[in-house]
């Protein structure tokens, strides 16, 4: 018993007492509360890594995390917009004319705010469709064939926003055979800023020659087209529009004076000459070397200015007290017409 002890004390000894230098076994320490840090204990703390280390995959997470909470905020910054579009897209397709205008000024002239494409879109269409209104009594309805455009029983307006801010409107009229004009013709232009309207005469005198010359319309299309357009002029004057004078307008006597870019051939006043003689009614009188005069029946007269300088010709135009358009003078007197039209 006494060897088998002996051998384990020396097996003891031999692992204690190493070889390396230094190497000393130390008594447990124990640390209380209230002991002031030292030093070296502060030391060995902050060389002890207090994070763990975390894995390529979790910060492939975090990252995915934090792109899609980054979607989700668009989606719904874009989700309100889109509300708050609609609601606004509600509150135009209730609102009068006074209302709509207002916001075409806030919008385009004032840029308080904006609005989208499609808002812009509906915007526009309300506010043609009050201006054009007493079309309704003939058929009004967007077309769905032609962009921007509206269509009623004897012709179709289109409607466009410049750049200006100016809603101009061209119309397009079935021919005698059923089909359309290839081209559109510029009829007026709307200042909603102003709330001027300029009727273009170079429509008027278009339909005129369109229909005496070229054949395309009957005299028939032209006087409804004058009507109906006078009705909606009218209606645009109690909306609170102002019109310069045009030859469209037949809300009062013709005393005005068309220019012509062309002077009026010799034949055409021979033929204008015989008509004249050949009725009691009317009258051709040569006033100077470049003027005529024509009297009519009812105290109607035109006077026929040449400008041999520059090649032109103009018409001074007064229907007395009868309240007409220029369509319906040269539709009462169409020997009158190739005035208009010689080119």
């Amino acid at each position: 018993m006494t060897e088998e002890k002996n051998k384990i004390n020396q097996i003891y000894d031999a692992l204690v007492e190493s070889e390396e230098p230094g190497l000393n076994i130390r008594e447990k320490e124990i640390l209380h509360p209230d002991d002031e840090p030292t030093e070296e204990s502060v030391e060995t703390f902050k060389a002890t890594p207090q994070n763990k280390p975390v894995s390529d995959s979790s910060l492939n997470y975090y990252d995915n995390r934090s792109e899609n909470y980054q979607d989700l905020l668009r989606l719904i910054d874009d989700a309100e917009k889109e509300i708050a579009d609609l609601k606004f897209r509600k509150v135009l397709m209730e609102s009068d004319f006074p209302t709509l205008l207002d916001y075409f000024r806030k919008i385009y002239l004032k840029e308080e705010f904006s609005i989208s494409a499609i808002a812009k879109g509906a915007l526009l269409e309300y506010i043609t469709f009050e201006l054009i209104k007493p079309l309704e009594n003939y058929g009004l309805h967007l077309s769905t064939n032609d962009f921007s455009t509206w269509e009623s029983k004897h012709f179709n307006l289109s409607y466009r926003l410049t750049n200006e801010n100016v809603i101009n409107f061209s119309f397009m009229m079935p021919t005698s055979d059923g089909k359309f004009r290839n081209e559109k013709i510029k009829l007026m232009q709307v200042y909603p800023e102003t709330m001027k309207v300029t009727v273009l005469d170079e429509a008027v005198l278009t339909l005129l020659r369109d229909c005496y010359n070229k054949h395309i319309y009957t005299s028939g299309q032209n006087s409804m087209f004058s009507r109906e357009m006078n009705d909606v002029m009218a209606h645009m004057k109690e909306l609170g529009f102002e019109f310069d004078d045009n030859l469209l307008d037949n809300s009062k006597p013709l005393d005005l004076t068309v220019d012509l870019h062309h002077k009026t051939p010799v034949d055409v006043l021979d033929r204008i000459f015989i008509t004249t003689m050949n009725n009691e009614n009317y009258d051709f009188k040569k006033i100077d070397e470049n003027s005529y005069l024509i009297a009519l029946d009812g105290n109607q007269t035109v006077t026929i200015e040449q400008n041999l300088q520059d090649e032109s010709s103009s018409l001074k135009l007064n229907t007395d007290r009868k309240n007409k358009s220029l369509i319906e003078f040269f539709g009462s007197y169409p020997f009158l017409v190739p005035l208009t039209i010689t080119e």
